[in-house]
């Protein structure tokens, strides 16, 4: 098909993957008008270890160390975005918590970011924190995220917008340009995909291995603590439980539950929130998820790999997939916009 036979709009957008970044991009680009087809080995309701959208902790937290104000901004568009899924869907998933936030190391206050996103800020009193370790703490309101309803009620909304999902695994990206040969624009959101999906190939990608423990108890009061040791307690109102972690295991894969540190996140979360986690909790169960993470940070930017041919990168995420999600899909959707814009631009000249 020749260049301008088919309005921009009419070329079907190819999204690699349907973990969370994945899916709110094809949402937000299907909101925008565009035809969206996503194509991928895991679908929403999948319960692997490799689909770790299912298995995210899914805390939004005012993550002191972001690095630059591109990722407070991708945090503060997903907090927006989900906020107004609460508000229009209560049980879509995302659910007002309030949470308190305990830091070993005092924050500068240019770290406190979050203050202009999160309503109902307030320093926490010295009192609730002296003599524990910590030198500063905060509380807010913010939002847990349930992924398994999420994930079903996003998929729910992408079909009622048009989009389709294809279950299929990928090994090179020739497939897809063979089978969708008029499309534009790919979006790789493929988590480590490129691990090993030729044309994707980026060596920086390596698994890292989650594991929490889901305790029966319900509550709508979560917990963090930053530092060495790292905490959090997240409760899931909808579903009665909470969950404890967390834990990073670079370059681990297996699906098997380690009991060393099952003990020893109970340990820290029982010393973080002892009046929701005991000691000998009632443990609802464990689950294990890896997450797609990439040495230097994450990848969000347009790569053109042919004539009217481009790849927009969206992946690497690691643990914050969910916090990233929408502010990478609205990146996503304005370059797809630029692509548009000089097509167009080409289209009239010819």
């Amino acid at each position: 098909m020749s260049l301008g036979s088919s309005p921009f709009q009419e070329r079907r957008i190819v999204v690699l993957g349907a973990g969370i970044i994945g899916c709110v991009t094809a949402r937000t680009l299907l909101q925008q008008g565009f035809q969206v087809t996503i194509v991928a080995k895991h679908l929403p309701g999948d319960e692997d270890i490799w689909y770790a959208s299912t298995w995210a902790g899914a805390l939004w937290h005012g993550a002191p160390d972001l690095p630059n104000d591109l990722h407070r901004y991708l945090e503060a568009v997903s907090y927006r975005r989900f906020k107004s899924d609460n508000f229009n869907s209560p049980e879509c998933g995302v659910c007002v918590i309030q949470l308190d936030e305990y830091f070993e190391k005092k924050p500068k206050d240019s770290d406190l970011w979050f203050k202009g996103v999160n309503p109902k800020f307030r320093d926490m009193e010295k009192s609730k924190y002296e003599g524990t370790g910590f030198e500063y703490g905060c509380e807010y309101e913010t939002l847990a995220i349930e992924p398994r309803r999420y994930l079903k009620f996003i998929k729910q909304e992408i079909e009622n917008l048009g989009g389709h999902f294809i279950c299929r695994s990928i090994a090179s990206m020739d497939e897809l340009y063979q089978d969708y040969e008029d499309s534009i624009v790919f979006v790789n959101a493929s988590g480590i995909g490129p691990m090993t999906i030729k044309g994707l190939e980026d060596d920086k990608c390596y698994p890292n291995r989650g594991q929490n423990v889901l305790v029966r108890t319900k509550t709508d009061k979560g917990f963090s603590r930053s530092g060495e040791e790292y905490t959090y307690v997240i409760p899931r109102p909808l579903s009665g439980v909470v969950v404890c972690g967390g834990v990073n295991e670079p370059n681990k894969t297996h699906a098997d539950i380690d009991m060393e540190i099952v003990e020893d996140e109970i340990r820290r979360a029982h010393k973080l929130a002892p009046e929701v986690i005991s000691k000998a909790p009632d443990i609802a169960g464990y689950v294990v998820g890896i997450r797609p993470a990439r040495k230097g940070g994450f990848r969000l930017e347009k790569e053109q790999v042919a004539k009217n041919k481009y790849i927009l990168h969206a992946y690497g995420f690691n643990g914050k997939g969910y916090a990233f999600s929408y502010g990478a899909a609205y990146m996503v959707g304005t370059l797809v916009e630029e692509i548009e814009k000089e097509y167009t631009a080409n289209t009239r000249k010819r």
